[in-house]
């Protein structure tokens, strides 16, 4: 089975094909360039891979949280291509890919967004599986939330939180100061996580099921600029 995935929900732009033959991937620092670089990077990939669009099974990008031009331009690129062919649409929450590389791991798996005005975009993992919302938060909330939930751990757990993922650096430098007795690791990493989306999808069952499109859409789990300054305005 041959898949197409897309991440577009932060700066660095990635797309990667996984086939028989293995994986071929492509990624950038795009910054708002996701639009202009995406279907030359999916042309490029194609014929490394030695196949055509028409030969791809399933269409996959990363939904989100991120940006919400960003997320839009994947979107409207993995519906467009999936219902013109008539393939598979499956989505991944950002967090969500992020923490599968800690699956395995027993300690507290943290991945971070960078939000931009001082708030995080994050979540709580064990294991590989999630255990709380995901959340819009200021550092220190994100530190509170740390220190609770360690706090009702079993004695035998380790009080370690992994902070992972581009906002990992950032956010580590701002809730360090909120927390005591907690050993707090970062695991930065501004790489596209389009590699890491195909090896999710593979190994997680997802194949088996397959989104409607006409009602997959982004996660958003913050208003946008231009909505709360319509709803100031209003106000």
């Amino acid at each position: 089975m041959n898949i197409l995935a897309i991440d577009t929900a932060t700066e660095v732009f990635s797309v990667g094909i996984s086939t028989a033959a293995g994986n071929f991937c492509f990624e950038a620092e795009a910054g708002k360039s996701h639009s202009e670089l995406l279907f030359d990077a999916i042309d490029g990939l194609t014929r490394l891979a030695r196949i055509e669009r028409e030969d791809i099974d399933v269409f996959a990008c990363i939904k989100g949280p991120g940006s919400f031009t960003g997320l839009r331009i994947g979107f409207a690129a993995v519906k467009g291509l999936a219902l013109s062919l008539g393939k598979k649409i499956i989505s991944v929450p950002s967090l969500d890919c992020m923490a599968y590389r800690f699956k395995s791991f027993t300690f507290l798996c943290v991945p971070v967004l960078d939000a931009k005005q001082h708030r995080f975009f994050a979540a709580f993992y064990r294991n590989g599986e999630r255990l709380t919302d995901y959340m819009d938060c200021t550092a220190e909330e994100l530190a509170r939330g740390i220190t609770e939930y360690l706090g009702r751990a079993a004695p035998s757990e380790p009080r370690i939180a992994l902070l992972c993922g581009g906002g990992a650096e950032l956010a580590y430098n701002a809730v360090s100061g909120f927390l005591s007795g907690v050993n707090l690791l970062s695991d930065d990493s501004r790489t596209g996580r389009a590699p890491l989306l195909l090896q999710y999808i593979r190994k997680s069952g997802m194949l088996k099921n397959s989104e409607d499109e006409r009602f997959s859409a982004p996660l958003y789990i913050r208003k946008s600029d231009a909505e709360i300054k319509r709803a100031s305005a209003l106000n």
